[in-house]
């Protein structure tokens, strides 16, 4: 037998593991969940040497330490510290003041930690002595209050970063459900749209005057319906469509592809002044752009020819406008612009605009002037934006 030990903490498997550890090497142990009822088993039984963690419940570690010191019956044996929460250099230096033998961190390999209660067992059976406290009760309060405090304001910080991380990973949940809503409203609306077109070239080919017309319909049909099968297989891709997907896109390029996507019968040209500027966005963004660019071009009525995008910086960061020289939107229309409104012509377009853009983080308005043109100022937060040429 090499001793025995008295072994405290309130954590089970740490206590478990600890004792395994001390009986694999033929020490007698007495195991306890805290301070209060480590002193009363040791009052019972004095053992060799005590080994207690701090942070517990009831009494901890520190005031064990130093009700230990200050009895006549314990005083003379060794004391250890085996912790893994208060490891700062002020926590070990008020430990040693208290008059413990040994303050070690956790964990410690079997073989260094039993290395180390040997050596304190060892130095005790020759000197016959134990360290003894080197602070006044006052002095003692003072520093344990202090650090208490010092403890309760890293755990306080510790769970504010938690909970923030905890919100911030709700949040994206949101933000991700909320995106995934929306892009299932989009696929349906397309949908919906090319089975209005299947319809009617349907009725079209039963009509047809000629085969070769007939035949023209039906390859239009299966044309649609191809489209309609991809509009399905992208549902998957929303799916997995969230803030991690964001990603740097170049403003100037993705808004004249959007442009070239649009039905050639129209004679409106576009001017693109945006100097390089790139947004880090989902790249679903280009279909913001599609809708504007066609709600312009739709809606613009028959003196509409220019449709421009500019961009300019503000303190809080960046208005990316987009304008036409159209027939503008009527005053009574604007405070219903971005509204969704099912099977209303063009309505949809906007809403989207409106809802991809404030899950994104941006925020849109309309300030054109009736009979002068449509103007859609997006403003892009600081950090969100930049110039290529600033790489």
């Amino acid at each position: 037998m090499h001793g025995r030990i008295l072994i405290v903490d309130d954590n089970p498997q740490n206590l478990y593991l600890l004792e395994s550890i001390l009986k694999g090497r033929r020490f007698e142990v007495i195991s306890t969940k805290d301070g209060a009822e480590a002193l009363d088993a040791a009052l019972k039984n004095p053992p060799d040497l005590i080994i207690a963690d701090i942070l517990m419940p009831v009494m901890d570690g520190f005031e064990l330490c130093r009700q230990w010191k200050a009895d006549e019956r314990l005083k003379q044996i060794p004391f250890m510290f085996y912790t893994a929460t208060y490891t700062d250099e002020k926590d070990e230096r008020f430990a040693m003041n208290l008059g413990a033998d040994r303050f070690v961190v956790k964990p410690q390999k079997p073989e260094v930690l039993t290395q180390i209660i040997s050596e304190v067992l060892a130095i005790s059976a020759k000197d016959r002595a134990a360290a003894e406290p080197s602070l006044n009760e006052m002095e003692s309060l003072r520093q344990y209050n202090e650090i208490l405090f010092r403890k309760l304001e890293k755990k306080v910080k510790q769970l504010e970063g938690e909970i923030t991380g905890h919100r911030l990973a709700e949040e994206r949940i949101i933000l991700a459900n909320r995106k995934l809503t929306l892009m299932t409203e989009v696929t349906y609306q397309d949908i919906q749209n090319k089975l209005t077109a299947l319809s009617g070239f349907a009725e079209l080919s039963r009509s047809a005057k000629s085969e070769k017309e007939r035949i023209g319909y039906i390859d239009r049909q299966k044309e649609i319906l191809e489209t309609i099968q991809n509009l399905i297989k992208k549902t998957k891709d929303y799916q997995q469509m969230g803030i991690d997907r964001s990603r740097w896109i170049g403003l100037d390029e993705t808004i004249r592809i959007q442009m070239s996507l649009q039905s050639q019968k129209h004679d409106v040209s576009l001017v693109c002044d945006l100097s390089g500027l790139e947004i880090f966005t989902d790249p679903l963004i280009t279909r913001v752009f599609y809708n504007l660019i066609h709600n312009a071009i739709r809606h613009g009525g028959s003196s509409v020819s220019r449709i421009t995008f500019s961009c300019s910086e503000n303190p809080s960061g960046l208005l990316l406008v987009c304008e036409d020289d159209g027939v503008g939107i009527p005053s009574d229309e604007k405070i219903s612009l971005f509204d969704r409104v099912v099977g209303g012509a063009g309505k949809f377009g906007l809403f989207f605009v409106r809802e991809f853009l404030t899950l994104s983080g941006m925020t849109i308005r309309e300030t054109g002037i009736p009979g002068r043109g449509a103007r859609f100022e997006i403003s892009v937060p600081a950090g969100m934006y930049r110039f290529a040429a600033q790489r």
